[in-house]
């Protein structure tokens, strides 16, 4: 009997420890891990991007170029939009992690 209680928790818990990391869907930057996931984003114009903080440290998505754009700090779960309506490169970083660095690549 105790073996059997063993083996249905080992049953009832094997799915969730298995369960596979999420990805970015398309047009989705993630925050997670003190890094954006992809780096890099090519889309085409007119595409509105959605950024995610997976992770439980504050986080913004901040433009290079002074006043394109600024998110705010966002925390877990939290989610920032902006439409890219011209061709270009964007770059952008977090406020509060100095490693965090990307790029939308507008086409």
């Amino acid at each position: 009997m105790k073996h059997y209680k063993l083996y249905l928790l080992l049953v009832l818990l094997l799915p969730m420890a298995c369960k596979k990391a999420e990805n970015p869907g398309p047009n989705e930057v993630f925050m997670q891990n003190k890094s954006f996931i992809p780096a890099q984003l090519t889309v085409k114009v007119g595409t509105t991007v959605t950024w995610t903080n997976k992770e439980a440290v504050l986080h913004t998505v901040t433009s290079d170029q002074i006043g394109l754009f600024d998110s705010g700090r966002k925390d877990k779960d939290e989610t920032f939009q902006f439409n890219f309506p011209t061709a270009g490169v964007y770059y952008y970083h977090s406020n509060t992690d100095n490693g965090m660095t990307g790029a939308v690549i507008v086409q």
